[in-house]
This record gives C-alpha cells, sequence and structure tokens, in this order.
C-alpha cells in the first residue's frame, strides 16, 4: 500500500512496529516509504538499533586542539582503526567494563599461534613417524601411539578452550556494555 503523505498517525503506527521488533525493511514494504525514511523516524524516536548487540547512541563532544591530537595519538598508540573506537574503548575501561587492553589482546594473540606452530610441528612428527612405521622403518609400539593420541587431545583440548576464552571475553566485553553491567 503506497501512501501518499507519510502523516503522524502512520508514523506512531511504524513506530509500535519497529518497538515490537519489525526490521525497517519490513516496515517501509508495510506504509510504501523508503527504508531510509523509517531510519530516519527510528532516528527521530530514539529507538537505537533493533538488535540489541548494536552500538545505537551518537554521542557528540568538542576538543581542543591538544585534546585531538592527544585521541590521535591514543589511536595510533593502541592500534585502534578510529577514534569512535578509541573513544568507546576509553568509556568501556572508566566504567569497568571487560575488555582486554590491545597489548593483552596481542600477547595472547601471540600464544595462540606459537600454539597453532607447535600444533603443526606435533602434526609433521606424527606424519613422519606414521609414514616410517607404514615402510618398515620403524616400529611404532602401542604405547607410542597411545602417547601421540593423548598429545593430540591435549593440544586440540588447549587449543579450543583458548579460542572459546577469546570469544567469552571479547563477548562479555560487549554484552556488559550494552547491558550496562559491570564485571
Amino acid at each position: 500500500m503506497a501512501l501518499k503523505s507519510f502523516a503522524s498517525k502512520h508514523k506512531k503506527d511504524a513506530s509500535n512496529m519497529l518497538l515490537e521488533g519489525a526490521s525497517a525493511k519490513a516496515v517501509a514494504e508495510t506504509f510504501g516509504v523508503h527504508v531510509s525514511t523509517i531510519y530516519g523516524l527510528r532516528k527521530d524516536m530514539g529507538h537505537g538499533h533493533t538488535k540489541a548487540d548494536r552500538a545505537s547512541h551518537v554521542v557528540t563532544l568538542r576538543l581542543s586542539d591538544e585534546e585531538f591530537q592527544a585521541l590521535n595519538a591514543f589511536v595510533l598508540d593502541a592500534g585502534l582503526p578510529s577514534r569512535t573506537a578509541a573513544i568507546r574503548s576509553l568509556i568501556r575501561a572508566a566504567t569497568g567494563f571487560l575488555e582486554l587492553r590491545r597489548e593483552e589482546y596481542l600477547d595472547l594473540s601471540e600464544v595462540r599461534a606459537e600454539l597453532k606452530a607447535q600444533g603443526r610441528n606435533l602434526n609433521q612428527i606424527a606424519r613422519a613417524l606414521n609414514k616410517a612405521a607404514f615402510k618398515g622403518q620403524a616400529k611404532l609400539t602401542a604405547q607410542d601411539k597411545g602417547f601421540l593420541s593423548d598429545l593430540k587431545r591435549a593440544y586440540v583440548a588447549l587449543d579450543g578452550r583458548l579460542a572459546t576464552a577469546f570469544r567469552e571475553v571479547r563477548q562479555k566485553g560487549r554484552d556488559a556494555l550494552h547491558s550496562g553491567d559491570r564485571t
């Protein structure tokens, strides 16, 4: 149904649909308006994003030249992608939200990279032993096979735990920020 005008009554109905969880695209199709009209309505009504884990509030601030230069230096030093990311990171840190500092994250990333390298080395050793045993050049005992199997299980478990920890720390930080809970 295409409307000639998007009147206040229609805006209220569209707003209610957004609050009930309808997507902007679905609301736009319902009222026959462009989706950007609905995004504008959502912004005007202060609804924010329909997805709870998305940042949706715009904050405007003014900085002196010195403060602006300090912010730019922080962005570079911290290796962040933008000033917005830097400000968000500073706010999270100042308000107690859980988030790894870049250095800590990089340290853990190095540990994970080293673990992967060790895993590749173990794979190559096991492959060489198995190949030699297959050709009859070496004899692997049941104890040797059990050791290699245990080593592989331990590696896979450790790598899985480390990957899970990375995901959980990042998600807890996002969840805390969006729910307002401090961790």
